[in-house]
């Protein structure tokens, strides 16, 4: 894809402008209504050529692009589209000169591969779901689970500090192994039991000190509230420990084949 800009006179200040670009869908003619705009400027159009359409917006490119608003926005226009149809999302700040280059740059060179993309995610859309250990409920088990856990923590509590040291940084080396294999072990879980209702599953990392689990999923749109059951169920399994989000229908971000 090339970048460029139009330019326009406003006063005596040159305004330079393009189209941004949010992901390419098969080819249709309208819109939802109320779809936002990056920028807030116009709103999101079609731009179709052969078999694909292109989810375009007008933007003024003098301005900062990449705010979290900015990416809220982009997100948003593509899972409103997932949510009925197939998406094929673009990279986040997409730009090209006009309406013109998306035909003629974007999806007239490139109609064979997105249609190809687009069919193999045919009635598929993504959900992500997100755990949140409750209280702590992780550091009680692993002390629980690791007689050597509980056995140094016990001696820490009534040890001197400067002469506990070693003690602490091989408490610290345990437990936090010890998390890291169950948030494993839990991803694995809730993969498992969803299994039958998801066609693909990816696990991702998570940082924070109580984050549980993040995994997404593909799921059949014709499958979504037995999928949705099966989330509910293990969520009631775990109420007492992790909490549970589920976030969806998105584009299919995690799972775009040969992209």
């Amino acid at each position: 894809m090339s970048a460029g800009t139009g330019e326009q006179q406003a006063g005596e200040q040159i305004v330079e402008r393009g189209v941004y670009v949010y992901g390419v869908i098969p080819a249709r003619e309208s819109l939802p209504a109320q779809l936002p705009a990056i920028g807030g400027e116009g709103e999101v159009e079609l731009v179709s050529h052969g078999a694909l359409s292109a989810l375009v917006s007008d933007l003024e490119i003098n301005r900062p692009l990449g705010t979290p608003e900015d990416l809220l926005v982009h997100e948003r226009v593509l899972d409103t589209l997932a949510s009925e149809t197939e998406v094929l999302p673009m990279r986040f700040g997409a730009v090209v000169s006009d309406a013109s280059a998306v035909a003629e740059e974007l999806l007239e060179p490139h109609q064979e591969r997105f249609r190809s993309v687009l069919s193999q995610l045919e009635g598929k859309v993504q959900f992500a779901v997100r755990g949140t250990y409750i209280e702590q409920a992780h550091l009680r088990e692993v002390v629980l689970e690791d007689p050597e856990i509980a056995e140094l923590r016990e001696r820490l509590q009534q040890a001197d500090t400067a002469a506990a040291y070693d003690d602490r940084v091989r408490l610290g080396e345990l437990v936090h192994a010890a998390v890291s294999a169950k948030r494993a072990e839990d991803a694995r879980c809730l993969v498992d039991a969803v299994a039958s209702d998801a066609r693909s599953s990816l696990i991702h990392e998570v940082a924070g000190e109580d984050e549980a689990l993040s995994v997404s999923f593909l799921v059949d749109r014709d499958h979504i509230a037995e999928f949705e059951d099966a989330v509910e169920r293990q969520g009631r399994q775990w109420r007492e420990r992790i909490g549970m989000r589920l976030i969806g229908p998105l584009a299919p971000y995690d799972f775009l084949p040969g992209v």
